[in-house]
């Protein structure tokens, strides 16, 4: 009887299969991870894209009432041209431009297109500073992973980004709206 016990635990047929299941397992959570990893990174570059496009969205509010004191005249540009004098910015409608940033995000959380990964869910405005010539914005959003990070519980992860943006005037000579120089 003990010869047979010796015979089998020195027989190595079918160690080979054991092995093969065991890398096969590793690869399997190695793409998941990848996987995971993948999507965070491609959800985080959708979040900046929005974010980015809610904060030129709100800048791009002119202040009319600002704007339009009569500040400028046809002698201003050429004059700033020659004492090569910085134009002042361009007032900025903070009241109306946080409505377009949450109207930009809200569009980004419901919009099916190409630009946004449909993992990434609900992109919620965290901070919003707006000193009449720039916006800065924050932004925070979930992103759901395809698969359960192996040997974890984890199913998401939080993101977040910011971003700012000014309106300046572009130097030159404009001339019913067309700009000469």
């Amino acid at each position: 009887m003990e010869i047979k016990w010796k015979s089998k635990l020195g027989d190595e047929r079918g160690s080979l299969s054991v092995v093969i299941i065991g890398l096969f397992v590793v690869t399997v959570a190695a793409l998941m991870v990848m996987t995971d990893i993948a999507t965070v990174m491609v959800a985080k570059r959708s979040l900046t894209q929005a974010t980015e496009a809610a904060a030129m969205r709100g800048v791009h509010t002119l202040d009319r009432a600002a704007y339009y004191t009569g500040k400028g005249t046809m002698a201003t540009t050429p004059l700033a041209l020659i004492n090569k004098r910085e134009h002042s910015a361009i007032p900025i409608d903070c009241n109306q431009a946080v409505l377009d940033v949450m109207l930009e995000l809200h569009n980004w959380s419901t919009d099916d297109s190409s630009m946004k990964r449909q993992e990434l869910q609900g992109i919620v405005l965290t901070d919003f500073i707006c000193d009449g010539t720039s916006v800065e914005i924050s932004t925070f959003a979930t992103v759901k992973f395809p698969f359960t990070v192996p040997f974890t519980s984890k199913s998401s992860a939080h993101l977040y980004s910011s971003a700012a943006s000014s309106n300046q005037v572009q130097e030159g000579f404009y001339l019913f709206g067309v700009r000469l120089h």
